[in-house]
């Protein structure tokens, strides 16, 4: 299914506000390399070599897991005050909620929505839930912006994302214990607000037998015996990966939509594009970024990897909440009023794991001081956010 929106000006729509929990420290624990090589070697598999081959491979230095007793509606809670902070207003007064949770169990989306609406007493139908998988955040994007279309001109939308992939993976399974990542984001579309959002398009794409190498599934689930990110046997449900068609078309689809998001923005002389990626792995991620720059040398791509991970659909609005600290970790100069900030993703489609991908792109243009990002906040021992 092909969504698509190009921006009138009429009904200019614009992303306002991007934030994220990952300075939580309550919420959060680290993963660094060494305990990931341990845990690739669990139930007697070969697993990674060294610390350095885990880095070579993933380009992460360290991934964040929930804390102790910590649940996805901890998370949830906590982004959705930081985005009511941030925005200035309560939850209950957005025009709609979207909220995506990625899992191999498509009610766990379900489940977490209604315990959030209950935990905040609002309508239990304020919040429409989406297991998106790793897209999902420009899926939010495209749902919002077609909500909008013809909305009065204050309506806005909070994108609310919250991934939890250490509880729907084996972290004895190098192809994912070295990348996944917890995280939570949010964020607010806007009619005639924030960064002008030119063009959001996002699609679910058909992986043909002559785009894959071997017959396999890309993507199967599979309910056995594992093992949890702290090291411990369980029995659950998890995902398994094709690794080889997955990488292929994975780069194969972000430059398609890169092309795409290209052709639909006026590009003059002296504006920057610089592209904030989803950020998979260091191997896809070098890839795709040498593939771009050999037909667009001037564009300018981000990463954001060594300290975040691969955080699903929060990947990329981490990023964007984040984007002075990754622009200068990236040894680039800050955008300038006129610069284009193109969003790109590419993934697992959690409707159709194992003949499909998702795919799409967003493109903004940059404003100075016009998008709240990154306000600081800390837990009281209440576990209530602060600001600080």
């Amino acid at each position: 299914m092909k969504q698509q929106r190009n921006n009138s000006a009429q009904n200019a729509l614009g992303l306002s506000v991007v934030v994220d929990i990952f300075d939580q420290e309550d919420l959060f624990e680290t993963l660094d390399n060494q305990q990931v090589l341990k845990l690739s070697q669990l139930g007697g598999n070969a697993g990674f070599s060294g610390t350095k081959s885990i880095f070579r491979s993933t380009g992460i230095s360290q991934r964040r897991l929930m804390k102790g007793s910590t649940a996805p509606i901890d998370l949830a809670l906590r982004i959705a005050r930081k985005l009511e902070q941030a925005a200035n207003c309560s939850l209950s007064d957005f025009d709609h909620i979207l909220l995506c949770h990625s899992h191999v169990d498509p009610n766990a989306c379900v489940e977490l929505a209604a315990q959030l609406s209950q935990r905040l007493s609002i309508d239990s139908h304020a919040i429409t839930p989406f297991n998106h998988g790793c897209a999902g955040f420009l899926k939010l994007m495209t749902e919002a912006s077609l909500l909008l279309e013809d909305a009065r001109p204050d309506s806005r939308i909070a994108l609310i994302s919250v991934e939890t992939p250490e509880l729907w993976h084996d972290a004895a399974d190098r192809l994912f214990c070295g990348i996944v990542s917890a995280g939570a984001t949010a964020g607010v579309v806007e009619v005639a607000g924030g960064l002008p959002l030119n063009s959001i398009q996002s699609e679910d794409f058909r992986i043909t037998s002559e785009r894959r190498p071997n017959p396999d599934p890309l993507f199967r689930k599979d309910t056995t015996d594992v093992f949890d990110f702290h090291g411990n046997p369980c029995h659950r449900q998890v995902m398994r990966m094709n690794a080889e068609p997955v990488f292929l078309n994975g780069i194969e689809l972000m430059l398609d939509n890169l092309r795409a998001a290209l052709l639909s923005i006026e590009h003059s002389p002296g504006q920057r594009v610089v592209v904030a990626p989803h950020q998979p792995s260091g191997k896809l991620l070098k890839a795709l970024i040498a593939a771009a720059k050999t037909e667009f040398p001037e564009i300018e791509f981000l990463n954001n990897l060594e300290f975040y991970g691969n955080t699903i659909s929060s990947s990329v609005p981490t990023l964007v909440s984040r984007l002075d600290e990754v622009m200068a970790r990236n040894e680039l100069a800050p955008l300038r009023n006129g610069d284009h900030l193109i969003l790109l993703a590419a993934g697992i489609c959690m409707n159709e794991i194992s003949d499909h991908m998702s795919a799409g792109h967003a493109c903004l243009r940059w404003q100075s001081g016009v998008l709240n990002a990154g306000i600081a906040v800390k837990a009281t021992a209440d576990q209530s956010p602060v600001v600080a």
